[in-house]
């Protein structure tokens, strides 16, 4: 089935539309170098890519040309015999690879774009929304010009009250009693997931306590899940839990554990077993230190890049001390050696991380736990496809959807474990069409507005209006589908924000947002001011402040939190704590209540930028 268009995930902070044009079929015969530069078109649907070093899914093979047809592959090998008008792309000294499958996603907002333009053409989600499964299952099962990755999911996550996963605003239905996860797996499967993800997680190697499953729970629906023919997969992350999971059948693991190194003799056990594990050494790097993330944004050209992709790359707010990240690099080495199935998964938009631009990084973590070239683009290709029973992905091969990555370079030539030219990406097709690399603007205004004179400050004393800009407003998260409410009300000259976060969204939030330009989200430039200094008092709870720059609305704003307590205090927090904030573009800052859910009190008086 064709479809010229398909329907797109809508951003996380709907405030504007993104554009994104379409790139024209091609009639004459560029070289690879000419067919990656602005303005030049590009071979789509039916044409054939010729004389190129082809990395299969499994190993590399030279001079091989590539025949695609109605957007799958039809024929590959040394000199096809090619219809004289076929458009042809010149693959001499290049490598195609498949299109990356990223094995440990989570997908909301412009997510499933940001991971194609990097050529990470289809994601395994290991958590998210049930609503948005038919409307995946869909999009993935037509050949269609698109702008977005092939979603596959595990919906929702069997956790324990209050456990891991219950956090984030989204329903999930909590299991206490082994003998309900056979109806539970059921209703996922009823839903549209396609394996099961169970989460094993106490808390502990984070050095903090959180209700888990156990064992016999866990163990309970690792049995339902295979008794529904579906896989099930387990997160952990410190080294018992994994032992006990494998013990009890599970097919994988979604990440590798940071709190112990594992024995060689279990490490084989984990291979007889037949298991698989996605580590997701990104988000463990990027949490204690590492700098990949930040080496590969360095070397991004910017255009290609979303506000969303440049925020959570470099929001350090999951960073702590410690050898978590040796520990589980030692981790991989040991199941790699041992013969353990490898899949690449970055978990990403976890901070740290940013979804597609860090699936490069892992492929270079990867290698530096010993995978050679071929084993760590097999991990995020054939690998994963084969782990986790994606069809007609992770190959090139005859009948093959024609999700392919043309890169710059002869990988195979390179010293072994050298994956770097992976970001040297020349043509990204999904379904047999080009994808448009550069992201879509999202800046609402090309105007920014001067910061007045003096000190910026808002007292409500002449109610809600009072002050500086275009004002404030409720903000909640109900502009994408979630259920929290928010309500202002100016009492005794402050600004009294009160409501409740409520189950309905990923990721709750309800509060007040200051405009501080003449239009909502018009930036202001306020260069050489340092501080936003404001007082507070509430219900004793902990809020959020978050800072919008120019553009940002469709990404994850930077975050600082503050506690308001039964008295009035004076808050003031730098502006250099917000991660990757510019104050010469700061569009919005909203003060929110996020989780715990629940209602809430606090008010405010005496903002200020100074």
């Amino acid at each position: 089935m064709k479809a010229e268009n398909r329907s797109g995930i809508r951003s996380l902070w709907i405030l504007v539309a993104a554009a994104a044009g379409f790139v024209g079929a091609l009639a004459t015969l560029p070289v690879p170098g000419d067919a990656a530069a602005p303005g030049q078109e590009t071979p789509e649907e039916n044409f054939a890519i010729v004389d190129v070093t082809l990395f299969d899914g499994e190993s590399f093979r030279r001079n091989q040309d590539v025949r695609i047809e109605d957007g799958r592959v039809r024929a590959l090998g040394p000199r096809l015999r090619l219809p004289e008008d076929l458009p042809r792309v010149d693959g001499r000294g290049h490598t195609l690879l498949p299109g990356f499958i990223d094995g440990h996603v989570h997908t909301f907002g412009g997510t499933l774009g940001d991971a194609v333009r990097f050529g990470v053409t289809s994601v395994l989600d290991q958590f998210t929304d049930p609503a948005l499964l038919a409307g995946a299952r869909t999009a993935r099962d037509e050949i269609a010009r698109t702008t977005e990755a092939d979603l596959f999911s595990a919906g929702m996550l069997a956790t324990a009250p209050g456990g891991h996963g219950t956090q984030f605003g989204l329903a999930v239905e909590p299991l206490t009693d082994p003998a309900n996860a056979a109806a539970w797996v059921r209703a996922r499967k009823e839903e549209g997931s396609d394996w099961i993800k169970i989460v094993s997680e106490d808390g502990g190697a984070y050095r903090g306590e959180i209700p888990s499953l156990d064992r016999e729970t866990i163990g309970a629906l690792i049995a339902a899940a295979h008794a529904e023919d579906l896989l099930a997969v387990v997160h952990v992350s410190a080294l018992q839990p994994a032992l006990d999971a494998v013990a009890l059948g599970a097919d994988g693991l979604v990440h590798v554990w940071i709190d112990a190194v594992i024995s060689e003799d279990d490490a084989r056990r984990f291979a007889e077993a037949g298991v698989f594990v996605v580590p997701t050494l990104s988000v463990i790097a990027g949490m204690f230190g590492d700098s990949t993330g930040l080496r590969i944004l360095a070397e991004t050209d910017e255009s290609l890049l979303s506000p969303m992709q440049r925020q959570t790359l470099s929001d350090p707010s999951l960073l702590r001390a410690g050898a978590g990240a040796e520990v589980a690099l030692e981790n991989v080495r040991r199941l790699h050696t041992a013969g353990v199935r490898i899949v690449a998964g970055t978990d990403t938009p976890n901070p740290g991380t940013g979804t597609g631009i860090s699936m490069h990084g892992e492929l270079r973590l990867l290698a530096g736990a010993g995978l050679g070239s071929a084993e760590v683009l097999a991990s995020a290709t054939s690998g994963a496809a084969d782990a986790f029973g994606i069809p007609e992905r992770g190959r090139i091969a005859e009948g093959y959807v024609a999700d392919l990555v043309l890169v710059r370079g002869d990988i195979e030539s390179d010293a072994e474990g050298d994956v770097s030219r992976t970001t040297d990406i020349v043509t990204i097709w999904k379904d047999g069409y080009p994808v448009v690399r550069e992201a879509a603007a999202t800046t609402f205004s090309p105007e920014i507005a001067p910061a007045p004179e003096g000190a910026v400050r808002v007292d409500f004393e002449d109610g809600i209006d009072s002050g500086f800009g275009f004002g404030w407003q409720v903000t909640t998260d109900a502009m994408n589908g979630g259920a929290s409410t928010a309500e202002l009300a100016v009492e005794d000259g402050a600004l009294v924000v009160s409501g409740e976060t409520r189950v309905g969204f990923a990721f709750p939030w309800a509060g007040a947002i200051w405009f501080p330009g003449p239009q909502p989200m018009q930036a202001v430039d306020f260069s050489g001011r340092s501080v936003l200094r404001f007082r507070t008092r509430g219900d004793g709870r902990s809020y959020t402040v978050m800072l919008f720059g120019a553009g940002a609305a469709a990404t994850v704003p930077p975050m600082v939190p503050f506690v308001a307590g039964p008295e009035w205090t004076v808050i003031e927090i730098p502006l250099d704590s917000f991660a990757a904030a510019d104050p010469s573009i700061i569009a919005g800052l909203a003060f929110v209540a996020q989780a715990p859910l629940g209602e809430f009190t606090f008010e405010l008086d005496d903002v200020e930028i100074r």
